[in-house]
Formats: C-alpha cells, sequence, structure tokens
C-alpha cells in the first residue's frame, strides 16, 4: 500500500490583507471618536454661546432698569419705543434693549443678547420684563399744609377746590371733592388784610386742624425720605439762587426734543402736548431759593425758604423745609411748608395756591422709578 502525503494549500499573501483591514477598522474607529469628540465639542462651544448670549440678554434687561432716567422714560408717550445703543459684554458678547412704555404707569423692556464671531452674531438670546412705575407717596391732601406760623394776608387766594390746570383737560380725571384750603398742626391760621375772617380760603373746610402734622410729615414719604428724593434729584441749584426766567427749552432739529440739560428747564405746563409737556423733574435747592418768573412743574424741594413773587408758576408740588414768603405767583398741586426755624410763613399780596390732584398725580408719577412686577414680570422670548 501506497500512502500519499496531502500538502496544505499555499497560504502566502494572507497576513497582508488581514493587516490592511485591521489597520482600516482601526482607523474607522479612530475617526469616529474623533468625530465625536468634535461634536461634543461644537455641542459644548455652542451651549456656552447660548449661554453668553442669555447672559448678554439678562445684562441688558437689567441695565435698562437700574439706569432708569425718568426725565427720558416718564416723558416718553403711550405706545413708543426707545431703542438704546449696542453694549457690548466681554470680548464675544453684545446686547441691545427697548423700553416700550404701554400705559401711564407700565413699560416693557426687551433685550436681546447675542454671541459674535469675527464680528457676526453666531447666537441670539431675547428677554422681556415688565416694570410698573412706582410714585414716591406724597400726598399734601391740602392746597397748603403747615406745621405752624402761618399768616395769611393782602389779595392772596387760598383754594381747596379740586382744579384742572387749562390745558390738561384730556389729561386729567374730573375734579374731585374739595380738599381743605389750609392743613395746619394747630389750627390756628392768622388772617389780614382783604383775608381778613378767612375769606380769602376755600375749600372743606377752609382750615383743618391735623395734630398729626409734624416734622416726619415733611420728611418721610412711605419708603422715601426728603433726602432718598433730593439725591434723585435732575436740577440742583445752591442758596440764595434767584429764578426769573423758568420755562421749556429745545433742542432744534427732527424732531425737536426737550433739552434737559437747561438748568431753569422745569418742563412745560401750558402745553402738555410739547417734547416738554410730559417732564416733571425733581428740583432741589440746598438753600434759601426764589421764583421771580417763568413756569415749570415737577417736584420741588427747597432745604430752606421759599420765596414766589411776580408772575412766577409753578405746578406740581412743593416741599420747603424753611418757611415760605409770597408776594405773588401761583402755585397748583399741593404746598407743605415744615417751617422749622419758627419764622412766620406769610402768604401774601396776589398769590394764589390752589390744590390739583391731577397736578399732584402727574408730579409724581413723572418722577416715579420703575419696579419689576411682582407676578409673572420676566420672560424668554427665544
Amino acid at each position: 500500500m501506497i500512502l500519499r502525503t496531502r500538502f496544505p494549500r499555499d497560504r502566502r499573501g494572507v497576513a497582508l490583507p488581514l493587516a490592511l483591514f485591521t489597520l482600516v477598522i482601526v482607523a474607522v474607529m479612530i475617526t469616529a471618536v474623533f468625530y465625536v469628540g468634535h461634536l461634543e465639542q461644537r455641542m459644548g462651544y455652542n451651549s456656552l454661546a447660548s449661554t453668553q448670549a442669555f447672559e448678554a440678554a439678562e445684562a441688558g434687561a437689567a441695565a435698562a432698569l437700574t439706569a432708569w432716567t425718568p426725565s427720558t422714560y416718564n416723558s416718553m408717550t403711550i405706545d413708543s419705543t426707545l431703542t438704546l445703543p449696542v453694549t457690548s459684554v466681554g470680548s464675544n458678547s453684545v446686547y441691545t434693549a427697548s423700553v416700550r412704555r404701554l400705559n401711564s404707569t407700565l413699560f416693557l423692556i426687551r433685550a436681546e443678547g447675542r454671541f459674535l464671531i469675527a464680528g457676526q452674531a453666531v447666537t441670539r438670546r431675547q428677554v422681556a420684563r415688565l416694570v410698573r412705575l412706582d410714585p414716591p407717596p406724597i400726598d399734601p391732601d391740602a392746597a397748603l399744609t403747615s406745621r405752624v406760623g402761618l399768616e395769611v394776608g393782602g389779595s392772596a387766594q387760598i383754594s381747596g377746590a379740586d382744579m384742572v390746570p387749562g390745558t390738561w383737560g384730556g389729561l386729567c380725571p374730573s375734579p374731585g371733592p374739595d380738599a381743605p384750603a389750609i392743613r395746619d398742626s394747630t389750627g390756628v391760621v392768622v388772617t389780614s388784610g382783604s383775608c381778613a375772617g378767612q375769606t380769602c380760603l376755600t375749600g372743606m373746610p377752609k382750615v383743618a386742624t391735623d395734630p398729626s402734622v409734624s416734622t416726619n410729615t415733611f420728611t418721610q414719604f412711605g419708603s422715601e425720605t426728603f433726602a432718598s428724593l433730593s439725591a434723585a434729584a435732575e436740577k440742583v441749584f445752591t442758596a440764595n439762587d434767584n429764578l426769573g426766567s423758568l420755562g421749556p427749552t429745545f433742542n432744534a432739529g427732527s424732531p425737536v426734543t426737550c433739552r434737559y440739560s437747561d438748568l431753569q428747564n422745569w418742563g412745560d405746563p401750558d402745553d402738555p402736548t410739547s417734547p416738554c409737556g410730559e417732564y416733571f423733574p425733581i428740583i432741589y435747592s440746598t438753600g434759601d431759593l426764589t421764583l421771580s418768573g417763568g413756569t415749570g412743574q415737577g417736584i420741588l424741594l427747597v432745604e430752606g425758604n421759599l420765596e414766589l413773587s411776580g408772575g412766577a408758576r409753578f405746578y406740581g408740588i412743593a416741599v420747603v423745609q424753611g418757611n415760605i414768603v409770597t408776594s405773588g405767583g401761583q402755585l397748583v398741586g399741593g404746598l407743605m411748608v415744615n417751617n422749622v426755624a419758627a419764622a412766620p410763613t406769610l402768604v401774601a399780596s396776589t398769590t394764589q395756591l390752589n390744590f390739583s390732584r391731577c397736578a399732584i398725580d402727574r408730579a409724581v408719577t413723572g418722577a416715579a422709578q420703575p419696579s419689576a412686577l411682582q407676578e409673572r414680570s420676566w420672560a424668554q422670548l427665544y
């Protein structure tokens, strides 16, 4: 019997294809790992860009709220929008914000944040916040509120009848009930001349005795104080200033705008439709102040004495820590006199003091600062 030996087939060259196949598999796996890593890096980068855009939008909304300027925003007409300049946040983010007035006290702040690469926005986020004006709670509740030592003489007129200024008819509600002509801590009012027997006083009652009237009545107004209001004043005058040329002034251009920087521009009470018609600044005098001519409106704070004379007319609220001496002029709204030096407070000559709830309300609204609504004030738009 002859045995035959079988030899295996020739397998030379199998190792090379196997090695190549293994290299391809490894290359695919490495490529997949790098691709997944790249995707995760891009996702992380996009998340970072989105977060920075969102934070920029939040910064824009906060900046519009904290840098609120009553002369700019409180004088906006209803349904108007003011767009603020683009502002950078860090090296790659910017925001732009706008403020829209919805009604007399409600505003909508919208802010958009953008993340930039080479100057181009790659991610945008937008937020909105509703805010409401929070007027300082100053309520004179009489044409003249005094603490002590009041004298009225000459041809002066003090009226607690709720007055609507002639050009303000469409802006004010109907007149309410009469307020007192004078609210005084003691009720002692000395009258003389044409005012003898309180004939120059009109109100319900003519003189209200209110023992609760104290120094705090003229320095503490709810959460606000005389000091905090004066610190927020847009117009500040030094002692013994005599202002005889009060009146609105305007910046030329299209459209014409109110010149808020003019110290003697205290708004335009004669024409509420003018660019300065909704301007009610807070005015503060560090000492004595004399108003001898012109017109103004707002909240007037006087650390010393106030002298009202000539044809000067003021609409709003005046709080005087010293005393007041008048020889003419008119104040529509509410006058409050602390009389800390106990010198006589004299209302004389042709002076007119007229109580006006509308003038008081417009003055405190014009000077108000905004606060976010307590519920549902914030929303992310996209």
